[in-house]
């Protein structure tokens, strides 16, 4: 099986270096449409349609590896339109509970725990040292930096970008496609589509650009 690791900036560098410890792949390739085909750091390089081109989606599974939602959104679509399956990236000492149900296309960094009867949606990114409590629900396309903490029973909502070292009060729920500053505190419900900082975090304008990284 073929490994296509979309995306060859520091998130897709960090999945190959996951991706070799695991060693469940024949090949490992980076997918990237901004560059022209080539190599880069050992390894095959090339945009998504040439990947198309040459690994049969039977025999190719791909992770998608940037840390903006929105474009983990496009481009999880892009693939799936292609029909290729979703691959799975877990680092060994990350701890997952068996009754936690974890969707696609998920990546998982070292010394992460995900408690009891958590839902981890599709196309999740979770960054080292990042613990999830029990009940909690990480809806697709979000991504989750180092040390966040999150409260039992909460949630995070579709395509929501939660900044390092942001503790979760227990049974909050956080909108869609929202963004949490780093070190932020969220004790109360925050609203979708806003930025959020500060000690208590709050809502401090609407978020009229899609993107976290300007």
């Amino acid at each position: 099986m073929i490994l296509g690791i979309y995306g060859s900036g520091g998130s897709g560098r960090e999945a190959r270096d996951v991706a070799d410890i695991l060693n469940n792949w024949e090949e490992i390739i980076f997918i990237d449409d901004t560059v022209e085909e080539g190599i880069f750091k050992g390894l095959k390089r090339m945009p998504f349609e040439i990947f198309c081109q040459t690994y049969e989606k039977e025999n190719a599974e791909v992770i998608i590896a940037l840390g903006e939602p929105e474009y983990k959104l496009c481009l999880y679509n892009k693939v799936k339109e292609k029909g290729y399956p979703f691959a799975n990236i877990i680092h060994p000492r990350a701890w997952i509970s068996p009754s936690a149900k974890i969707g696609k296309g998920i990546i998982v960094k070292a010394d992460v725990l995900i408690s009891c009867d958590t839902i981890i949606e599709d196309n999740v990114g979770i960054e080292a040292l990042a613990t999830v409590g029990h009940d909690c629900i990480v809806r697709a396309h979000c991504q989750l930096s180092s040390g966040v903490v999150m409260g039992g029973r909460s949630e995070v909502g579709e395509g929501t970008y939660v900044g390092m070292n942001v503790p979760i009060k227990e049974k909050i729920k956080i909108g869609s496609n929202s963004i949490i500053g780093m070190g932020s505190v969220v004790q109360k419900d925050i609203p979708e589509n806003v930025i959020a900082l500060g000690n208590p975090a709050r809502a401090m304008k609407y978020k009229n650009e899609s993107k976290v990284f300007l």
